[in-house]
């Protein structure tokens, strides 16, 4: 037996669960599985063999099941080059739209980390916006599902495969999930972006253009500055390196990117102004929603307020209490406020990194003001029946 897990292994798996689910009952659905064959799951030999075993054992456990689907089936893509997941997400919709079959329903799957995930929901967003046949066929025909099979798997269904496959053995419901869009107010010119003196390219991809999506959380501050130096070193060496880059970063962060003064301008709803908060800070992360975690579990948002504002720590402090951002223990105490807001309006005069669900941008002081804000309801996502 070959202990690798290959996509095809997460396949049969959840479409054996998908086949068995009553939510699914008497239709016919088409899973579309994404995988990325460089993420950890697929090329670590203990992670891959664990991973193999444990799907397998969740198949035999239910194959016997009497299935509620009138048929499943699947097709499995694998990612090629940088954006590849962007483009088999639009072929996927094209096709779906073009088909148009009663009574069926259709399942994008991720298979890899943050970043692929992050691709797929963000080109399911914007195919939402191309019009009516694309918005009704995303939010009441297209499902996603993001499997944790990444290092961080913060913004996945489940943070652990195990509570993903619990899930779909479970009561579900469709539901459709809200996203913070990050854009600038103006357009900003290439060239004063460049005269401020600091290579966009050296902290993140340039194609990753305005506007801007997070699914999860949208950060800036310090905690980017953690993700960029977490993705380098990932570059060089597999693996989870975010809670060893906190403490690294604090050391390097403040004369790499020297403190301002950020005014923050609060909104209740798109045009209602709520109150304004104007300090240095080291990090502000904007959920799009509350109860929310980022960087491998750590719990910035642990109630059901979206935004986190932590004015500027001492490095002492940040090594001391920082696992007080890990559990959501600075709820209350003088290192962060929580506030519930729609949208945020930031204005800043120096540079400062972005980070989306893991993915980095350098922000110019030519960049700002720059507005952040929830979306309406879109992607379809599942969810428990008790929520």
């Amino acid at each position: 037996m070959d202990l690798k897990l290959t996509p095809q292994d997460i396949a049969e798996c959840i479409s054996a669960l998908v086949a068995r689910n009553k939510l699914w009952s008497k239709k016919r659905v088409y899973l579309y599985f994404i995988a990325n064959k460089t993420a950890g799951c697929f090329t670590n030999p203990q992670k891959s063999e664990h991973l193999k075993r444990y799907f397998s054992d969740v198949y035999d456990a239910i194959k016997d099941q009497p299935e509620c689907a009138t048929s499943v089936s699947y097709k499995i893509f694998s990612t090629e080059y940088a954006g590849h997941a962007k483009d088999l997400t639009q072929s996927v919709v094209a096709q779906l739209i073009a088909t148009d079959e009663p009574d069926s329903e259709s399942m994008i799957v991720t298979a890899g980390g943050d970043g692929t995930s992050l691709e797929v929901q963000t080109a399911l967003f914007k195919e939402a916006m191309q019009g009516p046949k694309h918005n009704d066929a995303i939010m009441n025909h297209i499902t996603i599902l993001r499997l944790p099979l990444g290092t961080g798997n913060d913004g996945t269904d489940g943070h652990k495969i195990e509570e993903t496959i619990e899930l779909l053995k479970g009561g579900l419901v469709f539901a459709n999930d809200r996203a913070v869009r990050i854009y600038p107010e103006n357009e900003p010119d290439k060239a004063a972006i460049k005269s401020y003196g600091k290579d966009p390219a050296k902290y993140g991809d340039i194609n990753f253009c305005a506007p801007w999506y997070a699914f999860n959380i949208a950060s800036i501050g310090l905690d980017a500055y953690v993700v960029h130096m977490t993705n380098t070193i990932k570059k060089r060496l597999p693996g989870n390196f975010y809670h060893l880059c906190v403490p690294l970063s604090g050391f390097t962060y403040d004369k790499v990117f020297p403190s301002g003064t950020v005014t923050i301008e609060l909104f209740e709803n798109r045009e209602n102004k709520s109150g304004e908060l104007n300090l240095p800070i080291t990090l502000l992360a904007f959920g799009a929603s509350g109860y929310r975690v980022y960087g491998g579990g750590h719990n910035i948002l642990p109630d059901s307020n979206n935004l986190c504002v932590a004015p500027k720590i001492s490095l002492w402090t940040l090594i001391k209490d920082n696992h007080r951002f890990v559990d959501g223990s600075f709820k209350g105490t003088k290192l962060a406020t929580l506030h519930s807001v729609e949208k945020i309006r930031l204005s800043y005069d120096k540079s400062i990194l972005l980070q989306c669900d893991g993915e980095t941008v350098l922000l110019t002081p030519a960049h700002f003001p720059i507005i952040m804000e929830l979306t309406d309801p879109c992607l379809r996502v599942l969810k428990p029946v008790s929520l």
